[in-house]
């Protein structure tokens, strides 16, 4: 009896001193570690590391049911990279846009081969996605949105397959120029280039498609630069390189208009470098012209993304007569349209909200009996265009000290009536640096 006793009380304590090691790991956690330690577990090795996809599963709740889609299809596919260093690309491309993607992602094989993959997402936020890898090699991954990827093990693409046309998308600043073989800046050669990318949404092409603004200046040493400007150039894939030697040995892309012989030819070396080449005819035999971009987080500069974060109410535009440096030189590729010859000053425009039609007239103001703008009574109509939402454009000309001889005139495509901002430096008009003109009350 005393011995049935001991051997419980023994049995007591050491369930008690197992207990206190801390709770047992979950074996379908992939990224539990047990012992309380915050180490990431070691990626297994895999003996495959690229997939593409082959079936889709999303829960419909207008019909309660789960839908199934096969793919590839002609303009939807993903594929799925887990390297052997523990890094992770996972992609969902529609068209020549990404309708989802993980970069900068890590991934982990937990017990009973759960997948858990961690990395950004499209808006730069840190999410992770579980699946798991089955006995046959292939690989199932769910999304935040509960959404399932079905891979099945395939051939890893040749050098440049972890890029594609959707990570073209973004804005693009001339970093160096090639002349002969050899490397020049910007600032040696006196010239600034912009090339901006933005992905829009085609109901024809049934996915999205990529369209672009360059922007090239030359002679920036001078009173007389030369602006090269094409917008809303079309995108299409060429399955070929750009160059050899390029890291990039499975892609490239042109860039044309519709209505001209204009195009550019395009390619990536990694995420953030674009290589850039235009072919051209020197002395009856054929050129080429190659630059380099980088990647930059916006088209406009910090400086002036902090300046339009205090919008009000209302605006119309955002005006900034001769802004500082750090504005005015990482926008120098964009064309400066002069009002006037010899102009002293640079006008900033900055369009808001909406795309808006702009004219800049001459002519002269009628006061009202209070001494305020009664109408503009105007001679000449200098310049007309649009202005797009964030879309910067410059201008020039020299402000007078009083009386206005140049108004700018502003609406809404839908408006009937336009606002009016005489430019001058005499009261009520007069603006010293940055500011939002507005609707009148």
């Amino acid at each position: 009896m005393g011995k049935r006793c001991l051997t419980l009380v023994l049995a007591l304590l050491l369930a008690l001193s197992l207990s206190a090691c801390g709770s047992r790991p979950d074996p379908t956690d992939p990224t539990s570690s047990g012992g309380g330690s915050s180490s990431p577990p070691i990626p297994a090795p895999l003996d495959t590391t690229y997939w593409t996809a082959v079936r889709h599963e999303s829960y419909n709740p207008s019909f309660g049911r789960t839908e199934v889609s096969a793919m590839p299809t002609e303009k939807w596919w993903a594929d799925l990279y887990l390297n052997e260093d523990g890094t992770a690309l996972f992609r969902e491309v529609l068209g020549f846009g990404y309708a989802s993607y993980l970069i900068n992602a890590e991934w982990w094989l937990g017990a009973d081969n759960a997948l858990r993959l961690t990395g950004e997402d499209l808006d730069g936020s840190f999410i992770s996605m579980d699946g798991r890898k089955e006995k046959d090699g292939s690989v199932m991954l769910e999304t935040p949105y509960g959404n399932r990827f079905y891979f099945e093990p395939a051939e890893r693409p040749a050098s440049g397959g972890e890029l594609c046309m959707a990570d073209l998308e973004g804005t693009w600043r001339m970093s160096a120029g090639e002349v002969e073989g050899d490397e020049f800046s910007p600032e040696e050669m006196h010239m600034a280039s912009l090339l901006d990318i933005e992905r829009w949404w085609s109901d024809d092409e049934g996915g999205y498609t990529l369209h672009a603004d360059y922007h090239n200046a030359r002679l920036l040493d001078t009173d007389a630069p030369e602006y090269e400007t094409e917008k809303n150039l079309l995108t299409e894939k060429l399955d070929e390189p750009l160059m050899y030697g390029l890291p990039n040995e499975l892609w490239s892309a042109r860039l044309y208009a519709e209505d001209s012989e204009t195009e550019y030819y395009v390619t990536l070396t990694d995420r953030n470098t674009l290589y850039l080449r235009q072919y051209y005819e020197l002395d009856n035999a054929p050129a080429a012209r190659t630059a380099i971009y980088t990647r930059e987080e916006s088209l406009l500069p910090e400086t002036l993304t902090l300046a339009l974060a205090d919008e009000p109410d209302k605006s119309l535009m955002f005006y900034w007569r001769d802004p500082p440096a750090e504005v005015a030189q990482p926008l120098a590729a964009i064309p400066m349209t002069a009002l006037e010859k010899g102009g002293q000053n640079k006008l900033l425009l900055v369009g808001r909200w909406y795309e808006t039609d702009i004219q800049f007239c001459t002519g002269r103001a009628e006061q009202n009996e209070d001494g305020t703008l009664g109408e503009w009574i105007t001679d000449t109509v200098l310049y007309e265009g649009t202005i797009r939402i964030n879309e910067p454009q410059w201008f020039s000309l020299t402000i007078p000290e009083e009386t206005a001889k140049l108004c700018l005139f502003m609406k809404r495509p839908w408006d009937e009536s336009w606002f009016t901002w005489p430019i001058t430096d005499q009261d009520p008009f007069f603006v010293s640096g940055d500011t939002f003109l507005t609707e009148a009350e």
